[in-house]
């Protein structure tokens, strides 16, 4: 049972630190089109005007990839207190630097805890 869980566990960390990574890469492309916009507009020596509709866009498309990001942060640390309820302890399933365990405590709300799973539609 326990070999079990711990694969499970295995599982969702390989494809929660892909989708980190993912939104990480979403990102940083966006914030590079986002500076690239205004640089070839200036180059160009175009009005501030053209394009203006189009690098709000981009702007927005940034705000909403971080909105993502923070969603799948706050997944990353319910998944903590799951993997706590289900008797795995502190453990790493994968890469990277976590921050100490009391400053992930500190972020992990009784929202989080208590946070109904999503009904897909």
């Amino acid at each position: 049972m326990l070999n079990q869980r711990l694969s499970g566990a295995k599982k969702i960390a390989s494809e929660l630190h892909q989708a980190e990574d993912a939104i990480d890469e979403v990102m940083i492309r966006i914030a590079n089109l986002a500076a690239t916009l205004p640089t070839v507009r200036r180059d160009t020596n175009m009005s501030a005007i053209v394009g203006q509709e189009a690098m709000a866009k981009v702007a927005h498309a940034l705000a909403a990839a971080g909105e993502v990001r923070q969603l799948l942060t706050d997944a990353h640390v319910a998944l903590t207190v799951t993997q706590k309820q289900v008797g795995l302890g502190t453990r790493m399933f994968g890469a990277g630097v976590k921050p100490a365990e009391a400053s992930l405590d500190n972020r992990v709300s009784a929202e989080v805890v208590e946070m109904p799973l999503a009904k897909a539609s």
